[in-house]
């Protein structure tokens, strides 16, 4: 309640996490963006890798499939 006494809101104010700068969110944001175009990227490639390949990595056809149908989005 903002009721109790003369610098309460200002002490509210205060306890409240402080927020990130714009520039700091487009940073984040650049890096997130990054990540998921390397995501896509590699898995794209899984998926056009030939078995030898794949067997060199000791994973197999279903396993490269299965990881390749993901959305860039999931880890």
């Amino acid at each position: 309640m903002l009721t109790n006494t003369k610098g309460s809101l200002k002490t509210a104010a205060r306890s409240l996490p402080s927020l990130p700068s714009p520039m700091q969110v487009l940073v984040r944001l650049a890096g997130l963006v990054a990540i998921w175009e390397r995501r896509a990227r590699e898995r794209r490639t899984l998926s056009e890798m030939s078995e030898h390949m794949l067997k060199d990595l000791g994973i197999n056809r279903v396993d490269a499939q299965r990881e390749s149908e993901k959305p860039f989005w999931r880890v």
